[in-house]
């Protein structure tokens, strides 16, 4: 908080007045105001900054074709593990603290290959220790797991409860699985999944009951 102070003074000063004790003339004289002022300096405020950008150049786009059942990255939950997972870096470059999260869109053209269901594509995303999706699910703001259903964006889950500051690096690691009991029905299915990362100022918004992995509503994101 910046603050400057400037003293003001006035001067006052009175003449003489004075009263003929005889007769009837009367000597006056001249009422004066004396007055100084002083201007502060110009007070200056600033905003800071809410910005988010890329991190380092290993980010990878996935686009994983020709996956069959029993298909899936190395950080899968089950099957053969033998394919790359994918990874999205980004970093909050803002001067101003700020609570990060992000958003998750399922989509799909033509015969989608996630389901939603036990059988369908899985996805595993993850920003550190912070699971974001476990395979069709995502947790709202009280730990239910809840499905992503694909056409649809789930948005808003914390990375975090300490606020970010300038500079903050985050990962987000992706994995995914094709199980072996998938139908026939998902031949020939394609997928996408897109991750939106979000910041918004920390001040004057506390985190309250949000935790880091659940979707976090309780605060504005703009």
């Amino acid at each position: 908080m910046k603050t400057s102070t400037a003293r003001f003074s006035m001067g006052i000063g009175g003449g003489l007045l004075a009263i003929a004790a005889m007769g009837t003339l009367v000597i006056g004289s001249t009422l004066a105001l004396f007055s100084a002022s002083e201007t502060s300096g110009a007070n200056a405020f600033a905003s800071g900054t809410v910005t988010v950008g890329l991190g380092d150049t290993s980010s990878v786009v996935c686009n994983v074709s020709g996956m069959a059942p029993g298909d899936s990255s190395k950080a899968a939950a089950t099957g053969s593990k033998t394919l790359d997972s994918c990874s999205y870096n980004v970093k909050y470059t803002g001067s101003s603290t700020a609570w990060l999260a992000v958003d998750v869109a399922v989509a799909t053209t033509g015969t989608n290959l996630y389901t939603a269901g036990a059988n369908g594509l899985q996805f595993y995303v993850a920003a550190g220790s912070t699971k974001i999706m476990n395979g069709t699910t995502y947790k709202i703001l009280d730990g239910t797991d809840t499905n992503v259903v694909s056409g649809s964006t789930v948005e808003h889950i914390l990375i975090s409860k300490t606020a970010a500051t300038t500079n903050t690096a985050v990962s987000f690691d992706i994995d995914y699985l094709l199980p072996l009991l998938a139908p026939n029905a998902l031949q020939g299915g394609n997928t996408t999944i897109t991750l939106t990362f979000r910041a918004v100022q920390s001040a004057n918004q506390p985190i309250g009951v949000c935790e880091a992995g659940r979707q976090c509503n309780t605060i504005t994101w703009g």
